[in-house]
């Protein structure tokens, strides 16, 4: 009797196990058929749509410029639709600023500067016609954060510069000085109107001094200065783009 139960045991686990094996690979076939079928279509993310931007830069462009932000470079193409890419990971600096013109008082520039080759410069700036210009800082600043996001992906160490280059500013600054030191001789060594009324001298004095607070607004708000990519003031961006 013992061996009868003995044997009517094994059997059993036997049974046992061939059925554990069996759901075991049931499972295994409904997971890999789950994962071909949903695992590509439905699970994995799609890639980021590249962000475009475009424009015309003078009226002897024959067309607009396109600029795409893709994963891995910048891309540029032309009217001849010949293109060229900048690597992100050779990026080694960026620098945003305020740059207006006679016709673009409006104007921002973006300029990448890569390890190797000259700086490519964006402004929100579109040609439309001789000394015509169309604003166009929402597109521009969606395409500069963007290009921004990629920059401190792929490059950590990239920095940027937020303002004029040190040495523009350096001669933005003598120009200045000059241009100050002259209005001030100017009033001290040229007879005005102003010298026939009285107290004539401490006028042109208030005069010197009332340009003053002007003079070294003008000094800080130029001055070139450094932040991480992370954090780009808004001042570097068109207001409210």
């Amino acid at each position: 009797m013992e061996g009868r139960g003995s044997h009517g045991r094994g059997l059993f686990q036997s049974a046992a196990a061939r059925s554990s094996r069996r759901v075991r690979a049931v499972w295994l076939a409904l997971a890999d058929l789950f994962g071909y079928y949903l695992g590509p279509k439905m699970l994995t993310k799609p890639p980021p749509q590249p962000v475009i931007y475009r424009r015309r830069r003078s009226a002897v462009s024959r067309s607009e410029r396109e600029w795409r932000v893709e994963a891995d470079a910048l891309v540029t193409r032309g009217g001849s639709g010949r293109e060229r890419r900048y690597p992100w990971r050779d990026v080694i600096g960026v620098r945003l600023c305020s740059d207006p013109t006679r016709y673009k008082p409006w104007r921002y520039v973006f300029e990448i500067q890569p390890r190797h080759g000259r700086k490519v410069e964006i402004d929100n700036a579109h040609c439309t016609g001789v000394g015509a210009f169309e604003e166009r800082s929402a597109e521009y600043a969606r395409f500069v954060r963007a290009a921004l996001e990629r920059v401190e992906a792929e490059n950590p160490q990239a920095r940027a510069l937020i303002g004029e280059t040190p040495r523009r500013y350096f001669f933005l600054l003598l120009a200045a000085l000059f241009g100050l030191g002259g209005l001030a001789l100017g009033l001290v060594a040229v007879r005005t109107p102003l010298d026939a009324l009285p107290y004539a001298g401490l006028i042109k004095l208030g005069i010197i001094l009332a340009m003053l607070p002007i003079f070294w607004r003008w000094i800080i708000g130029a001055m070139p200065r450094g932040a991480p990519i992370s954090d780009i003031p808004a001042r570097a961006l068109p207001p409210g783009a």
